[in-house]
């Protein structure tokens, strides 16, 4: 028998800056089956960012976004055990299984609770965005991340990033297409992974040291705190091997 997929669709409105609007068309897929397996909790979330043409009569595409929503809780709630969770459920999300939680439990571990005090175990792990050179500057990236967290992360304790340069993936830097398609800066991998960091630490990131992976904490969002400090402790990142995409 075959188990068919629901995908829900959500159109929201954003205008990154006053001669810019923009919205992003968000898809996530569910499964329908009868009875929850590990694999139901995770959920991967799919927007396609669009602007408005000049004479405003259509839109054009923009660009990206690719996240994941992990329900950990969620999964507990149902007797999913703790060994399939994270590492069991979705090899990309080792990673972030292994550093933030203990395997014991399946709640945050210690140091991470401390430090963030996450009111919650669900995760939403921004993967990858990517933005058409022309749009880059307006505003629209920043935009869809924060749309993406206000629609999505509410019921998550922490948002997670692996900031990567796309032009340093193996999949775009062996593909000539793909490169001349992003007109990424001419900079070294260093380089360009210290202002990714910068960036995200600026969108209210902060840095898992000798990680390379960055959190945002739901229940601090919005808290002041000035950028010199958020830029401060993203420090050099050079080095970091880059598993997921930001």
């Amino acid at each position: 028998m075959k188990i068919k997929k629901a995908t829900a669709v959500s159109r929201m409105t954003d205008e990154p800056k006053a001669n810019v609007s923009a919205i992003i068309d968000f898809s996530i897929r569910a499964s329908l089956h009868a009875e929850y397996i590990d694999t139901d909790f995770v959920h991967d979330i799919r927007g396609k960012i669009y602007v408005d043409s000049e004479d405003h009569r259509d839109e054009e595409g923009a660009g990206y976004i690719e996240a994941s929503l992990v329900q950990f809780d969620e999964a507990m709630d149902h007797g999913i055990s703790t060994d399939r969770l994270g590492d069991g459920i979705d090899g990309d999300i080792a990673e972030y299984w292994e550093l933030l939680f203990d395997s014991d439990t399946g709640y945050w571990r210690e140091e991470i609770q401390d430090k963030y005090e996450a009111s919650g175990c669900d995760l939403l792990i921004i993967d990858c965005i990517e933005i058409r050179p022309k749009f880059r500057g307006t505003g629209v990236g920043p935009a869809a991340i924060e749309r993406t967290i206000d629609i999505f992360g509410p019921v998550c304790g922490l948002v997670a990033c692996k900031p990567w340069p796309l032009q340093f993936t193996p999949a775009v830097a062996s593909d000539r297409r793909a490169l001349k398609r992003l007109k990424a800066p001419c900079v070294g991998r260093d380089e360009a992974v210290d202002k990714l960091s910068a960036y995200w630490s600026r969108l209210g990131f902060w840095p898992l040291r000798g990680t390379g992976i960055y959190l945002l904490n739901m229940a601090q969002r919005g808290a002041s705190a000035s950028l010199e400090k958020c830029e401060s402790l993203a420090g050099t990142s050079s080095g970091l091997s880059g598993r997921r995409v930001c």
